[in-house]
């Protein structure tokens, strides 16, 4: 199996694809969202991403209660964003990926296959012959080598590459549909063009799986299937931002514990709180656990203190 023998074109429709995902690019990195709101939104994004994920492969799994498989690819996705500065894609990390994705799921989890394989599709036809194991450890060194080559290249298009030559080698006995989207999604984080892991294009894929397939079929060209790739990019992306522009506006409260919430809304409610005021009214909390809630509400600019002896008191930020 010659990786050379691959190819693709950048027809109108992918060109513009690119053009809309630069765009949507910018507009990410220029939305004012809270670190807390990140926080939730990724949550969000990479538990949707690990269910579609496993859906994807006809494994059962919900948002609710999302099985071991769910669960081993969301921890997954979360080793992929947790570092914003990753390395460039190496064998090793692509063993590591498909070991976190089958953890306790197969004795093979992390290890190239050791027999021949063919790639079905729902049908249960086959519609490629996987190349021999034994060449498996060069082919995917081959890729690996490949991806630096593709620098010229837009990442997305590289990922989607990558996604589509991966398939075809299939270099695990099991869990190659789930390890191909996690490269692919390293490959876009590291380029900075995961969209920081809050679209879901597993969700994209889950919703049009008879298309998925069909975009893999094709023995070397991979046209359809970047054309495909980049759709599910411009798709999830601009959901993300109608999610984003449609959620409530949080108010710089709304984050706040409980106590701390309930201590804002008795100064809100009150001209002026003393300490002493304040200790009556939780009892139940150790002084210095309000000294430290104040000091917080005071330090993100939520209350004001007035003095600083015993008689200080504190006051709502409008008052």
């Amino acid at each position: 199996m010659d990786l050379t023998g691959y190819k693709w074109k950048i027809t109108p429709e992918i060109a513009e694809s690119l053009l809309e995902i630069e765009i949507l690019k910018r507009v990410f990195e220029k939305i004012p969202l809270s670190p807390e709101s990140v926080k939730k939104l990724l949550r969000k994004s990479l538990l949707n991403s690990a269910v579609s994920s496993a859906r994807i492969e006809n494994i059962p799994s919900t948002t609710e209660n999302p099985r071991k498989e769910g669960n081993n690819l969301l921890r997954a996705y979360q080793r992929i964003y947790a570092n914003p500065d990753p390395e460039p894609l190496t064998v090793d990390i692509i063993k590591d990926l498909h070991a976190r994705a089958l953890a306790g799921l197969s004795g093979m989890a992390g290890q190239f296959r050791q027999e021949p394989w063919g790639i079905f599709n729902q049908a249960g036809i086959e519609i490629h012959h996987a190349p021999l194991h034994i060449h498996i450890p060069q082919l995917v060194s081959d890729l690996v080598l490949l991806i630096n080559k593709l620098e010229r290249d837009h990442p997305s298009v590289i990922a989607a590459v990558t996604q589509f030559i991966f398939e075809k080698i299939h270099p695990f006995a099991d869990g190659n549909g789930r390890a191909g989207r996690l490269v692919s999604a390293y490959l876009l984080h590291r380029s900075g063009f995961g969209f920081g892991g809050l679209i879901s294009l597993e969700n994209y894929i889950n919703e049009h799986r008879n298309w998925y397939y069909q975009a893999l079929e094709p023995s070397h060209n991979s046209t359809n299937f970047i054309d495909f790739f980049l759709g599910a990019v411009v798709t999830q992306a601009n959901k993300t931002l109608d999610e984003i522009k449609n959620s409530p506006v949080e108010s710089p409260e709304s984050n706040l514990m409980p106590r701390r919430r309930e201590l804002l809304a008795v100064i809100r409610d009150h001209p002026e709180c003393s300490f002493d005021f304040l200790r009556r009214r939780f009892m139940e909390v150790k002084p210095l656990v309000i000294h430290r809630d104040l000091a917080f509400l005071h330090k993100n600019g939520l209350i004001k203190k007035l003095g600083t002896t015993r008689g200080a008191v504190y006051v709502d930020l409008d008052s």
